[in-house]
């Protein structure tokens, strides 16, 4: 047994993993707030993606290892080694950002990360029963399976509620596809990481690749003439342009607390953050849209008890690296 003097490292790395969590509602909170601003979604996602790119690809440049690993990933791909379109998991991080951008506005944080996240949950499951992953392929067990089916119950008895004010299909649908195709995203960060021994070049890779398809999307909607509505001239609105430096923290923040805590309570402690920031921000701070009642505390208290079931070892869940690239 751990006397309190050695778990007091643990207990610290877990509370920066509950706050990098945090940040992933902070940026969803960023671009929902954002996109009418700039006039879209995706001119909102365009900026967040260009923030990100900016930070990560001056770390990537700063980093002799990570440019070593970028030399080793352009090698991999001129050979064949590594097909192509490993490289495009950026797609889906954009559409993460669209999705936060469309539906923040209409339905809340705390309702967009249960979508996402159970998205998430749901097309992780389908991914890791392929040969994507590079840790190979999992077995499908009834735990992982009634993990997945508690937080999709829960997701329903939440969003019934928000049904009955008005709140469309769409809306709930969006998150959860965009989480469900990150488990795509995933499967490819981790088989560019394992072949170039970097985090860093990954996320660069979802960066680039995410901003490039984002500025072509971005072209074709001013080009059907939707207009760049504005920017934030406000100091009270520049922080809505953190959108990506919060999804860079979180990044930075879970790389050094994964040695601490391990996988498993590495994905507990950030999803627990995650949801506890999302519904901090619209209780305390609530916008059109927002939405904290019993029933969606007690929504979300089931997505991270199916989240908890899923990823327990007895699951047949083997570790793998932390779940957000």
């Amino acid at each position: 047994m751990k006397s309190p003097a050695a778990l007091l490292p643990v207990l610290f790395a877990g509370l920066v993993t509950i706050a990098a969590g945090g940040a992933m509602s902070l940026q969803g909170r960023a671009n929902g707030l954002l996109g009418p601003v700039l006039g879209h979604s995706v001119f909102a996602a365009l900026i967040s993606f260009l923030i990100g790119l900016l930070l990560v690809g001056t770390t990537l440049l700063c980093s002799s290892r990570s440019r070593s690993g970028a030399r080793a990933l352009i090698r991999l791909i001129r050979t064949q080694a590594m097909p192509w379109w490993m490289l495009l998991g950026g797609l889906s991080g954009g559409l993460v950002v669209i999705a936060q951008a469309s539906t923040v506005p209409i339905m809340g944080v705390a309702m967009f990360t249960m979508a996402f996240v159970s998205g998430q949950v749901t097309g992780g499951l389908a991914v890791d029963s392929t040969r994507l992953p590079p840790g190979g392929r999992q077995r499908l067990t009834f735990l992982r399976v009634f993990g997945v089916l508690v937080v999709i119950a829960a997701l329903v008895y939440g969003a019934s509620e928000r049904f009955t004010l008005g709140v469309p299909l769409w809306a709930l649908l969006l998150p959860f596809v965009s989480g469900a195709l990150t488990s795509v995203q995933q499967a490819f960060n981790g088989r560019i990481k394992a072949a170039t021994n970097s985090v860093i070049v990954a996320t660069t890779v979802n960066f680039a690749v995410g901003f490039l398809a984002l500025l072509v999307a971005a072209g074709i909607i001013m080009a059907s003439g939707v207009t760049w509505a504005g920017f934030p001239t406000e100091p009270p609105q520049w922080w809505m342009l953190l959108g990506g430096a919060f999804g860079v923290i979180f990044i930075g923040l879970t790389a050094l607390t994964v040695a601490k805590l391990g996988v498993l309570l590495l994905s507990l402690f950030s999803l627990f953050g995650n949801l506890l920031g999302a519904l901090l921000l619209d209780l305390l701070l609530p916008m059109p849209g927002s939405l904290v009642s019993p029933t969606t505390v007690i929504s979300a208290a089931l997505v991270l008890a199916g989240i908890a079931i899923t990823i327990m070892p007895s699951s047949g869940n083997r570790p793998r690296p932390s779940p957000r690239t």
